[in-house]
């Protein structure tokens, strides 16, 4: 996949483009429906499938009281994007100046003159352009005088909601991490890195990989049933995710509990999938009775990660 920082990147040079666009974060099953519909049209018109998306997230310059925590990292967007096959993205820096384009001014300016579109395939409530003015309707007048199509995907409901990020960000803020993977397609993951932590663990028996992540779109405060991920292999584990009351608290903190594993995760990056919450984090009298409940968390955990499906796991750890 061919990644370019700015539309304006002289070395874009693609042949009948079929494109799409927006912040597509979380790319859930609305994105997917959107990215399969420029996929297949590319190779069926023997062109090339592209994304125009931006960074950062407009609303960091538009509202930024309003701008979201983000549910993928830039780096976890760009895998999954090369993921469902698509042959090029364009990273648009958003800044002010470019919040400034008219919507007509970009269609024609930046869609047709530079990236000579081919056709466009949109969701049905698209806005774009300055102020937001633009209208799909207004896109499909435009393009067609600049010789594209448009095409129109509708939105995606799971048992009659519609999915959408902020829906997804609400639950994963929740910890309802269990009814995220209806919308995702997949299990929601935090990436990131192990360092060393206060070694509290090993010493009640529990040894932790210790997590630092970018990934801005965390579950609440509890106990979770994972998979972690290192090297594209993959292990049942229990995390973590507070202060650890019971030890007088501290800074917000992920460790994970990997079980049947041996070795040193120390530097290493990982992926961390989450299946489905268990417990809140609570404050314990004693360590003794916190070891007590992480016996049963581990059980928990087990019982509820056995019931994955060997295929579910493997296209975790692809």
């Amino acid at each position: 996949m061919e990644i370019f920082r700015h539309i304006e990147d002289r070395k874009i040079s693609l042949p009948k483009p079929i494109l799409t666009l927006g912040n597509f974060d979380g790319i859930h099953l609305g994105h997917q429906a959107l990215l399969q519909r420029v996929v297949q049209d590319a190779k069926a018109r023997d062109g090339r499938s592209v994304v125009l998306t931006f960074e950062p997230h407009p609303l960091t310059i538009l509202a930024p009281q309003r701008a979201p925590r983000l549910i993928l990292t830039h780096k976890d967007k760009m895998v999954l994007l090369q993921s469902y096959g698509v042959d090029a993205v364009i990273i648009q820096p958003f800044n002010s100046a470019f919040a400034n384009v008219e919507a007509e001014a970009f269609v024609r300016g930046y869609l047709v003159e530079r990236l000579k579109v081919h056709k466009m395939w949109v969701g049905k409530d698209l806005r774009f352009g300055k102020g937001r003015k633009g209208r799909v309707e207004d896109l499909i007048r435009w393009g067609a005088e600049g010789g594209f199509e448009v095409g129109i995907v509708g939105p995606v409901h799971v048992e009659g909601v519609r999915i959408s990020s902020s829906r997804i960000r609400d639950l994963i803020k929740r910890g309802d991490v269990h009814e995220v993977q209806g919308f995702l397609g997949r299990y929601h993951f935090a990436s990131g890195r192990v360092i060393p932590g206060y070694q509290r663990g090993r010493q009640l028996g529990f040894p932790t990989a210790n997590i630092v992540t970018r990934t801005e779109m965390l579950p609440s405060d509890g106990i979770y049933a994972t998979f972690l991920e290192a090297d594209r292999r993959l292990w049942p584990s229990v995390t973590n995710i507070g202060v650890n009351p019971t030890f007088g608290g501290g800074p917000r903190t992920i460790e994970s509990y990997i079980f049947d594993f041996s070795g040193d995760l120390y530097g290493r990056s990982v992926k961390l999938f989450f299946v489905k919450r268990i417990r809140e984090e609570k404050k314990f009298p004693t360590p003794e009775d916190l070891v007590g409940q992480m016996k049963k968390d581990v059980l928990g955990a087990q019982e509820i990660l056995n019931q994955v499906s060997i295929e579910e796991r493997a296209q975790l750890a692809r």
